[in-house]
């Protein structure tokens, strides 16, 4: 049988676009529309979380049964409060899969340095093959989307993610830039050129591990801004300075999918208040048994399950970053007694509200 990998080689390329320039990434509608038959057959799920073994990451499968580890490696992951988050490292995917999750308004950058990368957000979709020489993608959401990755079994990856909020990049850019521009176009996305100094600087921020301490945070701080320097320099010099943009991708989605991308941005952009079912039937514009059959279908949970979930990472995020007391968070993530909450999220992460900043090599809360 032939493999998804050798599928996507066979026949894919850019559309052409201001934004966009022509690169091994994008598929050809009819090649998605292909590879669409082959994934339906893959698992797929939104209930996913990541576990920490000291500097090994696992990440986790959540069924109403039982618990699948997807991928595992060694992996740097370090927040900067109010500016960019890192994630990067060596993984290998255990399993054929579809994970799925909301990814939020921002700038992100995708460095692959080894091994071959498929992901998507809403009906734009990559892949990404570093066998030959790393590639790399810049993309802007200007709102919450649905992204979705292919995990093949034994595939193994280097990569470098760098997520950006949009608003450190304008606080930062002239007005009528190009910069500006592309961060005020969904979708837009322009594809990196891994240089020298690119790589190298990939390769040290990936090698060190997520950073404990004054200095060793000072230190991967610098090497990002560095990263990113040399990114928007190299962005500054490809972007047109004027015409229009477009978010033009290959469309892999069904219609019923991309139904449920919109919802599940209406669900993201709504987390911090009740959602009853009649409202998301009413914008999904769908019956209710419809509804929860083809969210369970695309995403693999209902969708209060989704919700539920969404609340609590939400809540652990904020925990994290010292934006809420437990009760607070509790209160915020829809639960009236701080116990009820405590024992969902210790259901959902494995540990208890209170142990936050443990997990992650802090202080206690």
């Amino acid at each position: 049988m032939i493999s998804f990998f050798e599928l996507c080689n066979s026949k894919f390329g850019y559309a052409k676009q201001s934004f966009c320039y022509s690169s091994p990434t994008y598929f050809y509608e009819k090649l998605v529309e292909n590879m669409a038959k082959r994934l339906s057959s893959f698992p797929k799920n939104a209930l996913i979380r990541w576990k920490n073994y000291d500097r090994t990451h696992v990440l986790v499968s959540d069924t109403a049964t039982s618990s699948e580890h997807l991928i595992e490696g060694e992996c740097t992951r370090y927040k900067v409060k109010d500016g960019f988050s890192i994630n990067g490292g060596t993984t290998t995917e255990l399993a054929d899969y579809q994970v799925i999750s909301t990814a939020r308004k921002s700038l992100i950058l995708v460095l692959l340095l080894e091994g071959k990368l498929n992901f998507g957000y809403d009906n734009l979709r990559f892949t990404l093959d570093a066998t030959h020489s790393p590639q790399g993608v810049l993309v802007n959401l200007t709102k919450p989307v649905t992204f979705r990755r292919i995990l093949h079994k034994n595939n193994t990856v280097t990569k470098l993610n760098i997520v950006t909020p949009v608003t450190w990049v304008a606080e930062r850019s002239e007005k009528n830039s190009v910069i500006e521009a592309f961060t005020g176009q969904h979708m837009a996305n322009c594809p990196i050129e891994i240089n020298e100094a690119i790589l190298h600087l990939a390769y040290d921020i990936t090698n060190r591990g997520t950073p404990e301490g004054l200095l060793e945070k000072l230190h991967i701080e610098t090497l990002t801004q560095r990263l990113l320097l040399n990114v928007f320099e190299q962005v500054l010099c490809s972007l047109p300075n004027e015409g229009g943009l477009s978010e033009k991708g290959a469309k892999g989605n069904s219609q019923s999918d991309h139904a449920l991308d919109h919802l599940v941005s209406y669900i993201e952009a709504n987390l911090d208040r009740e959602l009853s079912a009649k409202e998301l039937i009413e914008f999904a514009a769908m019956s209710e048994s419809n509804l929860q059959r083809k969210f369970k279908t695309t995403l693999g949970c209902s969708v209060q399950s989704y919700i539920r979930r969404r609340k609590l990472e939400v809540a652990r995020l904020n925990l994290e970053i010292g934006a809420a007391t437990i009760t607070e968070a509790a209160y915020n993530a829809g639960y009236k007694h701080p116990s009820n909450f405590t024992n969902a999220f210790k259901k959902t992460f494995g540990y208890p509200p209170a142990e936050v900043n443990v997990q992650r090599g802090g202080k206690r809360n």
